[in-house]
């Protein structure tokens, strides 16, 4: 490791991660459960009618299913989001502490 203590950072590289990573929960996971939201509402549930009490139990086991998977789908989203705004600052914040770190050395520096 040389002289060098602690470690470095690329605070353009982590705006990178997070522009990425919220353009893909935008596009992709964002517009995906809704479109797929809109495939399973539009369409009536299969077996509801029945006269089983098995296939109606399962149709509605189903149902409940698919709203626990768009409400973790929701919550991933939710939380991703999180992770790309925390990166943008934190990103924002190492390149403030370097900014306040050129101008310490400078001015103690003398140069």
């Amino acid at each position: 490791m040389g002289d060098h203590q602690g470690f470095t950072t690329d605070p353009a590289a982590l705006h990178t991660f997070a522009t990425d990573l919220q353009h893909d929960l935008d596009v992709h996971l964002s517009a995906e459960k809704t479109q797929t939201l809109h495939l399973f509402s539009a369409a009536g549930l299969f077996g509801t009618a029945t006269a089983s009490p098995d296939v109606h139990r399962a149709a509605l086991t189903y149902r409940d299913r698919l709203i626990e998977l768009f409400d973790v789908l929701d919550t991933l989203i939710h939380e991703g989001a999180a992770m790309a705004e925390a990166a943008h600052a934190i990103a924002d914040a190492y390149t403030e502490a370097d900014a306040q770190a050129r101008t310490v050395l400078t001015v103690e520096g003398g140069h």
